[in-house]
């Protein structure tokens, strides 16, 4: 188990200890944004593409920068010594800090930087990642920043909820007939030998692990990307299907709406990207 410490702005203290004002944005008016950053073996898992995710967050929604990335690396680092984590994820919240109650940014804007371990036990993903899971759908009634990490994440939470009543693995969002991505990670389409993944805009989270596949591990394969939202009835209708995200790595989707997915089965295809992922992680997080 891992030591419950937490980081507030540079400093790393016992979690019981740590304060966060009452009058802080984030808790007022979810004005801030996340990043969760994957570790594996005691080490960061594609930090600094993670750091270069956080600051564009933090520009979109014109939060000041109080940090380099030199420094957030080093806190990464700090916290994952300092709490003795092996596996598991860090999880870094920056809040535009201690306001009024009005919604117009303060004069004096002091961010507010919180930064904290998650131990995690992925053995427990083999199974669906061997097997493959059962999605829903619901509406995304989102707003249309989803590429922005906002604090304000009730639509997911609900559809998160919605999935565990369900008993399904994830929800998949829809808007216009089309789906988006899913509650925690990007949808892949595997059609003819083609790629099919909703194009990296507004409406959709651009994880680290979606761009890995899709811009790195796929073309090494030799096969084509084509970023293109579809329909639940051609993905259903389609070789294979699967999820990418950091909590899951890359899991096989095998049915959708309880209808299964063509094959019925996980397919080659995603075999060999689940293999190409592992393979990815374990040099740039080797054991120590």
């Amino acid at each position: 188990m891992i030591k419950d410490l937490i980081l507030v702005n540079g400093e790393i203290m016992e979690r019981s200890k740590a304060v966060i004002a009452f009058g802080d944005r984030g808790q007022q008016f979810g004005d801030g944004v996340f990043e969760l950053v994957p570790v594996y073996n005691g080490r960061c898992f594609a930090l600094l593409p993670h750091m270069e995710s956080l600051f564009a967050s933090v520009m979109s929604i014109k939060i000041p920068g109080i940090y380099t990335v030199e420094e957030l690396v080093e806190f990464h680092e700090g916290l994952i010594a300092a709490t003795g984590l092996e596996n598991g994820e860090i999880y870094t919240q920056v809040t535009r800090g201690h306001g009024n109650c009005g919604l117009a940014f303060p004069d004096m804007m002091v961010p507010q930087l919180t930064m904290f371990a998650v131990e995690k036990d992925r053995t427990c993903l083999q199974e669906v990642q061997e097997k493959g899971v059962n999605v829903i759908t619901e509406p995304d009634q989102r707003w249309q920043r989803c590429d922005i990490n906002s604090l304000n994440r009730l639509p997911e939470v609900l559809a998160k909820q919605k999935a565990i009543v369900g008993k399904a693995f994830e929800t998949l969002f829809v808007r216009d007939t089309k789906i988006t991505e899913a509650v925690e990670g990007n949808l892949m389409v595997v059609k003819d030998e083609i790629i099919w993944t909703h194009p990296a805009n507004n409406l959709i989270h651009n994880t680290i692990a979606g761009r890995l596949v899709k811009e790195r591990l796929v073309p090494d394969m030799g096969m084509q990307v084509l970023e293109k939202a579809c329909t639940v009835d051609f993905a259903l209708g389609a070789e294979e299907v699967f999820l990418v995200g950091p909590h899951y790595e890359v899991v096989p989707v095998t049915k959708i709406d309880r209808k299964f997915v063509a094959n019925k089965q996980v397919g080659a295809v995603t075999k060999k990207i689940q293999a190409a992922f592992k393979n990815f992680i374990a040099k740039e997080c080797p054991k120590k």
